[in-house]
């Protein structure tokens, strides 16, 4: 008789626990709500001196907030990489170790909501350097209540500059105001 044995190797016996914010967790939940919802967003991007403003409703969310969802440190690798400062308890700073100088997201700061414990502002700091190349973009996103029972990312901006070793330095700013969805 030939008996098979099989590794307990269930998808829920591989999550693995979160040692910092789930800020992903929190980004791909308003990915799926904002995409179902299709609210207008008015845009301002400047980039080196020149400006640029749109409105649309058409929007690809997973696109949209990609770099927030890069500023996510919750990695098996980087968990000793932050420290962890709770100066009150709907606050989460962490800071980058000064030993982890090659990690990208030098710090992430998460500000709960009082009543709902969701997010109300995300801060993070993303730093790239090499001999070619140096970047740094600072990100901050606005959540808050829509409605009675949604919760919502109202607005976020993204600023900083990259710089190619031989060229000047381009700064680039995105503001965006994700405005409520009119009822159809």
């Amino acid at each position: 008789m030939l008996r098979l044995l099989t590794a307990c190797n269930t998808p829920s016996q591989q999550v693995q626990t979160k040692v910092y914010y789930d800020i992903e967790g929190f980004i791909k939940s308003q990915i799926d709500v904002l995409t179902k919802a299709k609210p207008t967003v008015q845009k301002t991007a400047v980039i080196k001196t020149e400006t640029q403003q749109q409105t649309a409703t058409n929007i690809n969310w997973a696109h949209e907030l990609e770099l927030f969802l890069q500023a996510d440190i919750n990695k098996p690798a980087f968990k000793s990489s932050y420290t962890v400062v709770r100066p009150d308890s709907l606050t989460y700073q962490y800071t980058l170790k000064p030993e982890e100088e090659k990690l990208t997201v030098r710090s992430l700061i998460i500000r709960l909501d009082a009543i709902t414990q969701q997010p109300q502002q995300v801060e993070a700091v993303m730093k790239t350097k090499n001999p070619l190349y140096e970047s740094e973009r600072r990100l901050l996103l606005v959540g808050g209540p829509v409605g009675a029972k949604e919760w919502r990312i109202k607005a976020y901006q993204i600023t900083g500059f990259q710089q190619l070793r031989f060229f000047d330095r381009n700064d680039f700013s995105v503001k965006a105001e994700v405005l409520t969805s009119q009822p159809q």
